[in-house]
């Protein structure tokens, strides 16, 4: 059985949505992590660099957040092959909430992927 490192609700400002009107003022996103992975040396250690580093990581997201997109989905893949390809978990789910829609909380997409 895996750990799990998460983060929830990250906020970030990002351009994005399917008409260019849209993407032309930043809005607000909020982008939940999981990822699986095996904690047992990092706790024996207690050495960060035995682990996946949460503020590098906060960081990388708001880096990607720069990027402008159309669509959730695609913010939500890039950062899954982002911490695949960096951090190298067993697994990784990443839920992307846009606040689009009037009337209710949020719109979201989660993305889970191996």
């Amino acid at each position: 059985m895996a750990d799990i490192l998460a983060i929830s609700d990250l906020e970030l400002w990002t351009h994005i949505g399917v008409p260019e009107l849209e993407r032309k003022t930043e809005q607000r996103l909020l982008i939940s992590v999981e990822m699986q992975l095996n904690a047992k040396a990092a706790a024996a250690s207690d050495d960060v660099k035995k682990s996946i580093n949460y503020f590098d990581l906060s960081m990388d997201l708001k880096e990607i957040a720069k990027t402008e997109r159309k669509t959730i989905e695609r913010f939500a893949e890039d950062a899954a092959a982002m911490i695949q390809k960096k951090y190298k978990p067993q697994s990784v789910t990443v839920t992307v909430k846009k606040f689009a829609v009037p009337g209710s909380d949020y719109v979201s997409i989660s993305i889970v992927r191996p």
